[in-house]
């Protein structure tokens, strides 16, 4: 699985991509891109490359990084992204321990499916009540993490869970389309395509 959405009931729904190397690119039948963008921007317009330095975005066409043209930039927290004349993303990395970042969605820009943004995923993914989270999900008391794992993806939270209706233990892989419900919350993994 190199991209699947996450639906969290109450708060939204990101893309959330696996791999180290996201293409953006305009929505088209045709594009092959990992982000695919309803904006003026070309079809296969940048790239942001994960590696042990951090995030660094390649811009194929034009393409500016807090309001300055670039061809490459090393991304930071509150970064502002601009595609082309006027696609806009703000890049965050909002867990100091963790390399997982996100990228939202500027003045009214939107992917082709309706989401609230794009998660790029290292090795895990906090969902929780504080600033320092991923996800932004004011009710929980303690966050839920998604983690990666060579046989796929895991969920880790304090308390009971059940996944496609079944109890299961505090921790516990997920298959592609899992439905994961906790005390205080309730999310769906949907692989890209389903």
């Amino acid at each position: 699985m190199r991209a699947f959405h996450l639906w969290i009931d109450g708060i939204g729904g990101y893309l959330v991509c696996l791999d180290n190397r996201v293409t953006l690119g305009r929505s088209t039948p045709e594009a092959a891109v990992d982000v695919p963008l309803l904006a003026d921007v070309s079809r296969l317009h940048a790239h942001v490359l994960r590696d042990s330095e951090g995030y660094l975005l390649e811009a194929l066409r034009p393409a500016q990084v807090n309001g300055k043209a670039v061809d490459k930039a090393l991304l930071r927290d509150k970064d502002r992204v601009t595609l082309g004349s006027s696609c806009q993303l703000q890049f965050r990395q909002p867990v100091p321990i963790s390399a997982s970042a996100r990228l939202d969605l500027v003045d009214g820009l939107r992917l082709k499916l309706a989401v609230d943004g794009v998660l790029l995923m290292a090795d895990t993914l906090v969902l929780g009540p504080g600033e320092q989270s991923h996800v932004s999900m004011p009710d929980l008391k303690k966050p839920v993490i998604l983690y990666r794992q060579k046989a796929g993806l895991g969920v880790r939270a304090d308390g009971p869970l059940t996944i496609d209706g079944q109890a299961v233990a505090t921790r516990v892989l997920l298959g592609p389309n899992a439905h994961i419900v906790g005390e205080e919350f309730s999310l769906t993994l949907e692989a890209v395509g389903s």
